[in-house]
């Protein structure tokens, strides 16, 4: 293979790389800021002071405030569709799905609280999601819809429950436990522990006391 085309290939490959960790440095920026900001409140200064960069540089990769919500809405469906993803494996159970998210959201909400914080931002904040972003957070979940079912048909759980009411029963109960106890209660104890104690307050309102 020609070297210049090595050389070439490497360095934009470099290039890319760089690009893009400066995208998500941005990015990152906004998440901090909307921990202590309503979206409107945010301009494009303080975005660029956050990341430690000239504010040319945000509208060089984002063109507008708009652009930036868009992408930064991208960005956070992206990581909470990468920690689903990471849940799911072929013939899980019900219980067991919901306890490896359980646990992966628990670790979320310790080293990344402000993706969890944008996230409630933006179900509810026209400004950066909405009604669309909770449309696809909704067919998100919908892949588990075949495993929800299987534990209806094995009697685990009750027919008249509901995937997306569960779903954010679990979002509810983690957002509260952190809010009301902060981060320091999570830090002390295991996420296995907690999501244990957690499935056990779902199945008791959706369960049939039959395990699969």
């Amino acid at each position: 293979m020609n070297i210049f085309y090595l050389l070439v290939s490497k360095e934009l490959e470099k290039s890319m790389q760089k690009s893009t960790e400066k995208k998500e440095r941005l990015l990152n920026a906004g998440l901090l800021l909307l921990m202590e900001h309503l979206p409107d409140s945010i301009s494009m200064d303080d975005i660029a002071t956050k990341a430690g960069v000239t504010k040319p540089m945000v509208y060089y990769y984002f063109g507008s405030k708009l652009g930036y919500y868009q992408q930064l809405v991208k960005y956070i469906e992206h990581s909470m569709q990468e920690m689903l993803d990471k849940s799911f494996k072929p013939g899980i159970s019900f219980r067991e799905l919901l306890t490896r998210i359980i646990e992966k959201r628990i670790v979320q909400l310790i080293y990344r609280p402000e993706i969890s914080n944008a996230v409630q931002i933006m179900v509810t904040s026209e400004t950066i999601g909405g009604a669309s972003s909770r449309s696809r957070i909704v067919d998100v979940f919908t892949r588990f819809q075949p495993v929800f079912n299987r534990a209806i048909s094995s009697g685990e759980i009750r027919e008249d429950a509901e995937l997306h009411l569960v779903m954010g029963m679990v979002n509810a109960l983690l957002e509260g436990v952190f809010r009301v106890h902060g981060k320091e209660f999570f830090d002390d104890k295991q996420p296995a522990w907690l999501a244990e104690m957690l499935i056990r307050q779902i199945f008791d309102g959706i369960g049939t006391g039959k395990r699969s």
